[in-house]
Order: C-alpha cells, then sequence, then structure tokens
C-alpha cells in the first residue's frame, strides 16, 4: 500500500459513522414539545452531565396512565435527552397517549463511568414514579425504553428496581466484552476502569442479574455497531431462565434505526406501544 492508499474503515467504525449520519440528518417527523423542560431529578452530583430531564405529557382525552423512562444512547461517552431518536420516540408515544420522561445521564469524560451512569437512570425513575402520581399517571405501569447505550442502562436499572412494570432495549449493547474495532478496544476499559475482559464479560448486561420486567428487545438485521446475535443470545438466556421475552430483528435494519424515516421505525414504534401502553 502506497502512502497515497488509505485503509478501508472497518465495519464498526462504518456503522458509527452511518449511526451518526442518520442521527444529525433533518427531521423525519413533526416534533412536540415538552411539557416540562430542564426539570432536575436530583441535586447535581459534582462536575459533568446535569441531572435534567423533560417531560412529555399526552391530552387528558388520550392519555392511557401508562408513562416510560427514555434512556438516550450514544456509546456512554455522547448523546443526551434531546437526540433526534429520543424526540421522535417522545412524539409517538406522547401522540397515542403515552407520557416520557427524557433523561440525561452522567457520561465518561463528563462525570462518570458505569456506576454513575446507572445511578443517574436509577434514580431518575423513582423522581418519575413520584411524579406519575401528581400527573395524573399510574405508578405500577412505569416502563424504561432504551437505546443502544441506554438499552444496556436500562437493563441494568430494571435489573435492580422491581417497581419497573415493562423493559424495552432496543438496538442494545448487551456483551460489551463482544464488542469489536475501535469501540471495543475503548468504551469498556473507560466504563468499567479495568482492562480484564473478563470483568468486562461477567459485569455486562447479558451477564447480570435478569429482570424479572416483560422485556422487549428490538434490532436490525444490518446493525454494524452491535450485532443483532446479542440480543438473539440474550433472548435465548432470558427464555431459558422462564422469563417474558420477545425479540424482534427487522431484516435490513441499521443500528440506530429511529433516526429516519423506515418501516422499522414504523413498527418499532407501533411494537413500543403494544408493550408499555
Amino acid at each position: 500500500m502506497t502512502q497515497h492508499e488509505s485503509q478501508p474503515l472497518s465495519a464498526d467504525m462504518l456503522g458509527l459513522v452511518e449511526a451518526l449520519r442518520l442521527v444529525w440528518g433533518p427531521d423525519h417527523f413533526t416534533p412536540v414539545a415538552p411539557t416540562e423542560e430542564h426539570v432536575p431529578f436530583r441535586s447535581r452530583a459534582g462536575a459533568g452531565v446535569r441531572p435534567l430531564v423533560d417531560v412529555y405529557l399526552p391530552d387528558a382525552t388520550r392519555a392511557t396512565g401508562a408513562s416510560v423512562l427514555l434512556v438516550h444512547g450514544g456509546g456512554f461517552v455522547i448523546g443526551s435527552r434531546r437526540m433526534k431518536p429520543m424526540r421522535y420516540l417522545a412524539a409517538e408515544l406522547v401522540r397515542a397517549g403515552v407520557a416520557v420522561c427524557a433523561v440525561d445521564y452522567r457520561l465518561i469524560f463528563r462525570g462518570g463511568r458505569l456506576e454513575e451512569a446507572v445511578d443517574d437512570v436509577h434514580t431518575a425513575f423513582g423522581f418519575w414514579r413520584e411524579r406519575a402520581v401528581s400527573a395524573g399517571l399510574d405508578p405500577q405501569r412505569v416502563s424504561v425504553v432504551g437505546l443502544s447505550a441506554g438499552a444496556a442502562l436500562a437493563l441494568y436499572v430494571a435489573s435492580r428496581e422491581p417497581a419497573v412494570h415493562r423493559l424495552a432495549c432496543c438496538f442494545g449493547v448487551y456483551e460489551l466484552d463482544a464488542l469489536h474495532g475501535v469501540l471495543g478496544r475503548v468504551i469498556p476499559p473507560l466504563l468499567f476502569r479495568t482492562r480484564d475482559r473478563r470483568d468486562w464479560h461477567a459485569r455486562s448486561p447479558s451477564s447480570v442479574a435478569q429482570p424479572s420486567a416483560p422485556t422487549l428487545l428490538l434490532h436490525g438485521s444490518h446493525d454494524r455497531l452491535v450485532s443483532h446475535v446479542q440480543a438473539e443470545r440474550l433472548a435465548a438466556h432470558r427464555e431459558a431462565l422462564g422469563l417474558p421475552t420477545r425479540l424482534v430483528v427487522y431484516p435490513g435494519a441499521p443500528h440506530g434505526f429511529f433516526s429516519t424515516a423506515s418501516r422499522a421505525a414504523e413498527e418499532g414504534v407501533q411494537e413500543l406501544l403494544r408493550h408499555v401502553g
């Protein structure tokens, strides 16, 4: 290879470029303004991402009483409660009568690692469940929906919190020790504060005590960041434990398929509504 030639991008880097392109592209939906913005869910614990949520409440005539805590993705390094896929799901869910609490949490290089991120999401769940009563919602029907890295956090929280009504994990990373390429070399040691791959495996979402809440797993067959095989193995593991689990793999769908107009995005929303509504 000459100095003028370049190495082709690896599959994981192609997947990352594709996911970022979809997230940063124009909106493919009509957004809904939050009912409340920048609401603190806890006292700030040091530097980093501020502990804030945005709340979306449906029209009283459509409200089902159900609600979700919505957890963004971004590889534990970037992302926010206002990412395009978060705003898309908030709009679709609230129009169908399901209230939404979209949460920010501490990220790598911005206030924390895994423990801090899980603690933030867990605290936000408790905050939202208490707020549900005053908002006229059913505190027994509060579900958690996570995207990508947020799906991992959602599973961690549901494994610790028996009050989670339903759990939905979308294109999630469940085996951090099985990530490949640059992401596999960089993210796990930062997240877990160790380079011991046995520890990565033991502390990955697929290895921790599985939540008993009915769980929906959505994934795309063409996900080049996190293989759909991870979702298939998690589903098989949960089913072997006798835990209620539904897996849907969308043919041809990439990582982060809620970021663009697609059949997977439309059908995924309907699966979520059937699951948490």
